[in-house]
């Protein structure tokens, strides 16, 4: 008689799928808001940065030029694009839970998709900012910028470098706790 294995099902889970569907729906609403901003003329997304210089000049006692706040809205629109989406495909990938591999340990699936959902996320970033840019050639008084794409994608860059970095900690420390409970126990059977 051979041994068999008892194969595993993958489960639905319900809270997650629901968060999935939330995370899009805020996926697709910022894009709407990155749209709606750069569809704005010059004059009025002109007006709109005079207003917020004249509030950080209220609460701050500092002045900035129209193209510190311009750059700063870029980088702070996209890197809020970047985490959403991060977001989104982190709880897309756990609605429905699949069955660890044998060989895989949870902390290296934990890294691999941590990786994937950075390498999504960059994606959606680059191609909205792409996408935004162009848009701006058709809106009057608007210019394309590449220099703008690339300060779309700074923020995003960033964002997710710190979350690469915070997943390589705890997976390091993860895998450094695991490997120092398992050699006492090891040692422990070579002495009996």
């Amino acid at each position: 008689m051979g041994l068999t294995q008892e194969k595993k099902k993958a489960t639905f889970h319900p809270l997650y799928f629901f968060f999935a569907f939330i995370m899009w729906i805020l996926v697709i609403g910022w894009l709407a808001v990155i749209f709606s901003l750069s569809a704005e003329t010059a004059d009025a997304s002109s007006l709109r940065s005079q207003h917020l210089i004249e509030r950080i000049y209220d609460v701050f006692h500092v002045t900035v030029s129209e193209n510190v706040v311009r750059s700063c809205a870029h980088i702070f629109e996209f890197t809020v694009l970047s985490v959403l989406a991060y977001i989104a495909m982190f709880a897309t990938n756990h609605v429905q839970a699949r069955v660890i591999q044998p060989e895989m340990n949870f902390l290296d699936k934990f890294k691999n998709d941590n990786e994937v959902y950075i390498a999504v996320s960059l994606w959606i970033t680059a191609l909205s900012a792409s996408a935004d840019e162009y848009h701006q050639i058709f809106v009057e008084g608007r210019s394309s910028s590449l220099f703008d794409v690339f300060l779309d994608l700074c923020g995003a860059v960033v964002v997710m470098l710190i979350i690469r970095i915070v997943v390589s900690i705890y997976v390091y420390v993860k895998n450094k706790k695991m490997n120092v409970m398992i050699i006492p126990q090891e040692t422990h059977i070579e002495e009996m």
